[in-house]
């Protein structure tokens, strides 16, 4: 059966100099494998190299009803981010979210909306003035469509944020009171604001980087405890 799909690329599989397994998010089936085959022909190594980490594509493949992985015949390149490449800030931070990606999305069923939120979050962030606590709003505003969103509820009484609980507390269990305040504005605010007085000062960001990938650890996937971009990235952004 050969049918059409929209998808962002996450992981790349070599098994030949002529073989290679691409693992896309899709919008229709969620996250699926597609083997490919090159060769010297200009068109079938163009396939290729349109498959680029995060790129967003239109595929076409065919579907073998006795086997458990999929074909490329065709790829057609909506976006990737090849400006965005030569800004090292932008480069870190997306193969940070690369690799999230990649593990977050491992057990997620296909879901339209999902997709659009991560396509346009890409969109703008390489599209817009650098802003360092874009991969921590995009964490957890992406929560909201993985459907473990964090109950924003503190107050004067509960000014401690709870990673098993997803709520705030009246004692300390984790974040300290200064960097749990910050959470509802990377919930609720936007991904990329305007006013740099509304960004996460430095001081704060390793600590609700380890929040974050703890979250999604206890949340969504224990795959998070090998990550091993973020701590690239906390030097970094620090």
């Amino acid at each position: 059966m050969i049918y059409e799909a929209k998808g962002i690329v996450l992981h790349k599989t070599p098994i030949a100099d002529n073989k290679a397994v691409f693992h896309v998010y899709t919008a229709e089936e969620g996250l699926r494998s597609y083997m490919t085959f090159t060769s010297l022909r200009k068109e079938k190594k163009g396939q290729w190299m349109k498959m680029q980490p995060l790129a967003i594509v239109g595929l076409k493949a065919e579907r073998k009803r006795d086997e458990g992985m999929d074909y490329l015949k065709a790829v057609d390149l909506e976006y990737a981010s090849a400006a965005a490449s030569y800004d090292w800030l932008k480069s870190s931070v997306r193969l940070f979210l690369n690799e999230a990606l990649y593990k977050i999305l491992q057990t997620t069923p296909a879901d339209e909306s999902l997709f659009q939120f991560i396509r346009e979050a890409l969109y703008q962030f390489d599209h817009h003035e650098f802003v360092p606590d874009f991969h921590l709003r995009f964490l957890w505003r992406l929560t909201a469509y993985l459907g473990c969103e964090p109950l924003c509820d503190r107050s004067a009484e509960k000014p401690f944020f709870q990673v098993e609980k997803a709520q705030f507390q009246p004692f300390r269990t984790g974040l300290d009171a200064e960097v749990s305040a910050w959470l509802p504005a990377l919930l609720q605010g936007d991904l990329l604001p305007q006013d740099k007085n509304l960004v996460l000062p430095a001081a704060y960001r390793g600590d609700m980087l380890q929040c974050v990938l703890d979250y999604y650890g206890f949340h969504v996937t224990q795959s998070m405890a090998s990550m091993q971009s973020h701590l690239v990235l906390k030097d970094i952004l620090r």
